[in-house]
């Protein structure tokens, strides 16, 4: 009988070993950091997502305590309340009365939001790290809050979201290509597009040569150097340019005189004196009964422009005879034989002795008071002997 007892009292002894083995081990793994000290924070938010006491909570990814309760308040929102190991809590910062924008360039505060973990979407809350700047937030004030990061669920239906949208784009995209007519085009530019290659492949062309034809690629390349050339002197002479008009405006030459000085307003005056001078006298040709008016506007006009178009003709008809060799004229310019014939009579005349007495003897009558001694031509020898007729 005792021994039955015993095995009973060790019995039950394991069971409860074993059941307090168990519990401690459940609290242990749901309670994480079970011995430090933790600080309490709140935060307001209008739907929990499914956050319920005991999820976790991640400073910076980091796990740092547990939810304590969720419940509603009295407002009608949702209260969070949840503890952070002391070890960080000096990274939850920020000041209550001044909470930026999230995307504003000046130092974020710590804010709360809800995410989830793992494939089955158990919820958890994140803290964000405050900036180091900003002083450590106090526990009495609820934390500020950020949109819901989102489960798998809600992270997939964003992803068919979206590549639905990209479904539909391509659908626009590809529409015109059921069209026969919108098929038939982009085959004969294709088409086309290969015979252009081929072209330019085989050298033909003006992209073609200058493609494969090394002569026609330096020629281009030295018209492009010109063309720098041009551009570089281009510029040099607008430099000049430039700096001749600083000169005209700021010197005291005569340009600057005459355009800034009071010489321009007396050389204007002159001019407009002379427009009118001149608007005079056309008024007078033209109103008066002189030798211009006449010429003009009367009859003797129309007969000089007539007489002059007839002696241009005449001088154009006598021009073109002349050019085609008829006629004196015409003969000497045109015909050689006639300048040969013309240079061997002078230089027969030249080296004939009776000929050369007869222009001595024509001299000394037309000078009567002067005596002239005709001496021989320098290139005519005077030994020559003469020459039969």
């Amino acid at each position: 009988m005792s021994t039955k007892n015993t095995d009973l009292r060790v019995g039950l002894f394991v069971m409860a070993s074993l059941i307090i083995g168990g519990g401690t081990a459940f609290i242990v793994g749901q309670q994480r950091n079970v011995f430090d000290r933790f600080v309490v924070y709140h935060a307001i938010v209008d739907d929990a997502e499914g956050l319920r006491k005991g999820s976790p909570v991640r400073v910076a990814g980091l796990t740092a305590g547990a939810v304590t309760d969720v419940d509603f308040t009295e407002q009608g929102r949702v209260q969070i309340t949840f503890r952070i190991s002391e070890r960080y809590a000096d990274r939850v910062r920020g000041r209550p009365g001044q909470i930026p924008d999230p995307t504003a360039q000046v130092p974020q505060p710590s804010r709360v939001v809800i995410g989830s973990k793992g494939m089955l979407g158990d919820k958890l809350v994140e803290v964000t790290l405050g900036n180091a700047a900003l002083p450590a937030w106090p526990a009495a004030r609820p934390l500020p809050t950020r949109g819901s990061g989102g489960g798998l669920m809600e992270t997939a239906a964003r992803v068919m979201g979206e590549a639905e949208g990209v479904a539909r784009n391509l659908r626009s995209a590809t529409d015109p290509l059921r069209d026969q007519q919108f098929t038939n085009d982009l085959q004969r530019v294709a088409a086309n597009l290969a015979t252009i290659s081929e072209q330019v492949a085989d050298g033909e062309g003006t992209l073609g040569r200058l493609v494969r034809d090394e002569q026609f690629g330096r020629d281009t390349a030295e018209t492009m150097a010109n063309l720098r050339t041009a551009s570089r002197e281009l510029s040099s002479t607008a430099r000049s340019i430039r700096l001749v008009a600083d000169e005209v405006r700021s010197g005291d030459g005569s340009a600057h005189r005459l355009i800034y000085g009071p010489e321009a307003a007396d050389a204007a005056g002159d001019i407009g004196d002379a427009a009118s001078e001149l608007a005079l006298a056309l008024r007078a040709v033209r109103e008066g009964d002189g030798t211009l008016h006449t010429l003009i506007y009367g009859d003797e006009g129309t007969e000089l422009l007539a007489n002059l178009t007839e002696a241009s003709d005449d001088l154009a008809h006598i021009t073109g005879e002349v050019r085609a060799g008829r006629g004196t004229i015409g003969g000497l310019l045109v015909d050689p034989s006639i300048y040969e014939d013309v240079k061997r009579l002078v230089g027969d005349l030249q080296r004939n002795d009776i000929l050369r007495a007869l222009v001595r003897y024509s001299i000394r009558r037309d000078a009567p008071t002067t005596d002239v001694d005709v001496e021989p031509a320098s290139d005519a020898p005077a030994d020559d002997p003469p020459t039969s007729p």
